[in-house]
């Protein structure tokens, strides 16, 4: 059976699944899980990606993600699951792969499947494991749901709308929920709701696809308007490196040569490129003048262990905070 294509809109609502390879244990205990959750709140950040709800099984996880203005989520999946992988693979003495190849994503029709599906992910822990305190697990947001204190990366005020920000009301739904089926339907493997939201959505797609569309100009504006944005915060990164090795910003953004103090800044300047920048691998080599270098894995461990990098980071994060954008 083919792929199904991956939808990225600007502004929807995701719901996301990802299952670890052979049913293997991703998250073992409460470390792991407050490992993932850090690196989810650093990518959602730099993603603009705003996140409803979550659910961290022991073989697979759950995601209630809504993007902004830039629909990236293959990147960022990408990046979320590559580093917990690196992580995960340290601390347990393991090697390889951790999670299937290729993660679930469902566009959800918000206005009529955003609680339901809030419910389904909630209550994951008791379907998975019938002798879990789903609303004490650690793992899940439910428990902020309940008992507030919400982290900055968890957005919860849209689901508690429905109940006019009452949690016990909230809590009272999700009970119910216990002896009912809870999954929402799937349409044509892409989408959370009915066929008339698949329908609509198809044919905004193909709207947006006209190249004379008011649609697709409004989307060409706006990434064009947010690359220049990006781009501003490229060049403080380089004109930071400049200053502190001594260099010409253009001979750091465009050298050929990868030895000596010139070498060392290219190679460091990948490394913050990559860590402050929602940037492929692809077009941080464009930008830096490395055309047909799509893998950039050696220069980004090899950054890692100058023993400038520390310092470098240290003083360079209160000069491109100001140029990021959130969600």
């Amino acid at each position: 059976m083919a792929r199904v294509k991956r939808i990225n809109l600007p502004y929807s609502l995701y719901h996301v699944l990802s299952r670890t390879n052979s049913g293997d244990i991703v998250f073992k205990d409460s470390r792991d899980w407050s490992k993932f959750l850090s690196y989810l709140e650093k990518y959602t950040d730099l993603f603009s990606f705003r996140l409803h709800a979550f659910c961290l099984m022991p073989t697979h996880f759950h995601l209630i993600l809504e993007s902004t203005k830039t629909p990236s989520l293959s990147e960022f999946i990408r990046r979320l699951l590559t580093a917990y992988t690196v992580y995960f693979n340290r601390r347990h003495d393991r090697h390889g792969h951790l999670f299937q190849g290729r993660f679930k994503s469902y566009l959800v029709d918000r206005a009529n499947y955003l609680l339901a599906l809030s419910r389904y992910v909630h209550l994951n822990p008791k379907e998975n494991r019938k002798n879990v305190d789903f609303e004490k697990y650690q793992g899940s947001s439910l428990r902020y749901y309940i008992n507030g204190g919400e982290p900055v990366y968890l957005y919860t005020k849209e689901v508690l709308s429905y109940f006019e920000g009452d949690r016990a009301a909230y809590l009272k739904f999700i009970r119910e929920g216990l002896n009912q089926e809870t999954k929402p339907p799937i349409v044509k493997r892409a989408y959370v709701g009915n066929e008339l939201f698949s329908q609509r959505i198809q044919k905004k797609l193909w709207y947006m696809q006209k190249k004379l569309s008011r649609a697709q100009k409004t989307k060409e504006r706006q990434e064009k308007a947010l690359y220049k944005h990006e781009e501003k915060t490229a060049q403080r990164i380089i004109d930071y490196l400049a200053q502190y090795f001594g260099l010409p910003s253009e001979l750091i953004k465009k050298g050929k040569r990868f030895r000596g103090n010139l070498g060392k800044a290219r190679t460091i300047a990948m490394f913050l490129l990559r860590k402050h920048l929602p940037w492929t691998c692809l077009k941080i080599t464009r930008y830096l003048g490395l055309q047909g270098k799509k893998d950039i894995t050696h220069y980004l461990t090899n950054a890692m262990n100058f023993k400038d990098l520390k310092v470098i980071e240290k003083n360079i994060k209160g000069k491109i905070n100001d140029t990021h954008v959130g969600v």
